[in-house]
C-alpha cells in the first residue's frame, strides 16, 4: 500500500522556512519534525 501524503497548513510550511532563515538546516529541521529535505526546499523556494 501506498503511503497518502501529509499534509501541512501554510502557517507550519511558513514556520519552517522561518527557522531555515534563522539559521537551522535543512537537515536538522528534517530531522526535528520528520520531514523530507527535498520538501523543505519546496517551501523554502514557495516562500
Amino acid at each position: 500500500m501506498e503511503k497518502e501524503p501529509r499534509k501541512y497548513t501554510e502557517e507550519f510550511k511558513k514556520q519552517i522556512v522561518q527557522l531555515h532563515e534563522n539559521g537551522k538546516t535543512v537537515i536538522e529541521l528534517a530531522s526535528e519534525y520528520g520531514l523530507v529535505g527535498k520538501t523543505i526546499y519546496r517551501w523554502i523556494r514557495q516562500y
